[in-house]
């Protein structure tokens, strides 16, 4: 059932009002035939003209255009809404095109849209008050040179001007005779300089035995407080049998498959083919956009046997605290890293381990690449290093005979 239009006062009201709602609401005008108000859960209030199905112009916010300007201003657009609508995006202002345009595009239409919109309003926040059109190649050049200068890293600068190149090229396709304002500006080099830190075997044990203390620990101090529970006529908590807890999987996974933490948050009962022994690392949860499958051996195989519950849907690790996905167990890392004395430890380095030991195992590199879900060589190439008899028993082959 469409809205019922709104009385003039009404609007007036709303337009100057300060709440803040839950959710975007709009508030539509009966004359003139489109003119609305949305209002936002941040408080903030714009005018737009419908001015076909799906098809909209800004007009601007309220707190620029009263009521009467934005209906004078509703009734121009009205007049030829293709020409208006191509003048306003390229009069308007790289943060009214984000939040009246590209955000809801960011948000349908890209993996990570939330954090490309957050990126942009963070890093270029001296270009969202500048039109679009004003934008230019050697602006963000000197930007960026000057970011460089005071310690930014050349990746992390290359990622940000990514995210404005995303919303101008979305502008660029929706203004009419509009170029992109960064067409022909370069990448920064980025160094592959980070380092491969795997674990020796010494360490490997130091680990292992850091996660067998600590679930034995938890055990003991669980049967601890059922014999004073029981004693006292208290109802007693499970006895813990296998691992304490999700730290002890979540790491031996890490260390058997190579997974990225995040993939491991986010892996799905769903995604576990225990009678195949595969475990899945689907698409839209991978840094690399790529659906990939993963053979489990052994011990990540009888890991999963050990946690899997007879009901097992949904996610394989919830947090304990909400029931819901991980976003980190930066405590829980720390605390064991420390026991293992292994305090230069990443949980990033058990992805390298993973790699590296297959590499120093003989296992060739594409296989490698192919595990860890690289779009390309080129990442995977940093272990190759850890292989050199392969190269030299390689070359030697020249001179057999």
């Amino acid at each position: 059932m469409p809205d019922r239009p709104a009385a003039r006062s009404s609007i007036a009201k709303t337009a100057t009002a300060k709440d803040t709602p839950e959710k975007p609401y709009e508030v539509r005008a009966e004359r003139p035939q489109g003119l609305l108000l949305r209002v936002q859960p941040s408080g903030v209030r714009t005018f737009y003209v419908q001015v076909g199905r799906g098809k909209r112009v800004r007009i601007g916010r309220a707190d620029v255009y009263t009521l009467k300007k934005a209906e004078e201003e509703a009734k121009k657009i009205l007049l030829d809404p293709d020409a208006a609508a191509s003048s306003k995006r390229a009069a308007g202002t790289l943060r009214e095109y984000i939040d009246d345009h590209y955000e809801e595009h960011a948000l349908a239409q890209l993996k990570n849209g939330a954090v490309s919109v957050k990126r942009v309003k963070t890093a270029w926040k001296p270009l969202l008050s500048k039109r679009v059109a004003d934008i230019t190649a050697n602006e963000i050049d000197r930007m960026r040179n000057k970011r460089r200068l005071a310690g930014a890293a050349p990746a992390t600068v290359n990622r940000d001007i990514s995210a404005l190149s995303g919303v101008l090229a979305h502008w660029v396709a929706n203004t009419k005779g509009a170029k992109h304002p960064l067409a022909g500006l370069e990448k920064l080099d980025v160094p592959d300089d980070e380092k491969i830190r795997y674990l020796t075997a010494a360490e490997s044990a130091r680990l292992r035995k850091a996660l067998a203390d600590r679930d034995a620990e938890a055990t003991k101090e669980r049967a601890s407080a059922n014999e004073w529970r029981e004693a006292r006529g208290y109802p007693t908590l499970p006895a813990i049998e296998g691992y304490s807890d999700h730290l002890t999987p979540m790491v031996l996974l890490s260390l058997n498959t190579g997974v990225r933490q995040g993939e491991l948050f986010s892996l799905d009962w769903s995604s576990v083919d225990l009678q195949r022994k595969t475990l899945t690392v689907l698409a839209r949860h991978a840094k690399g956009n790529a659906t990939r499958s993963i053979p489990l051996n052994a011990e990540a195989h009888q890991v999963l046997k050990t946690i899997r519950p007879d009901d097992a849907k949904g996610l394989v690790f919830k947090s304990p605290k909400t029931g819901e996905q991980f976003d980190n167990v930066k405590n829980a890392w720390a605390e064991l890293t420390k026991k293992a004395k292994l305090p230069d430890l990443r949980w990033h380095d058990l992805r390298h381990d993973f790699a590296s030991q297959l590499v120093m195992r003989g296992v060739p590199l594409f296989t490698v690449q192919k595990l860890l879900g690289h779009a390309n060589s080129k990442m995977t190439q940093r272990y190759a290093k850890l292989a050199p008899d392969t190269l030299a028993d390689a070359v030697n082959k020249l001179g057999a005979t």
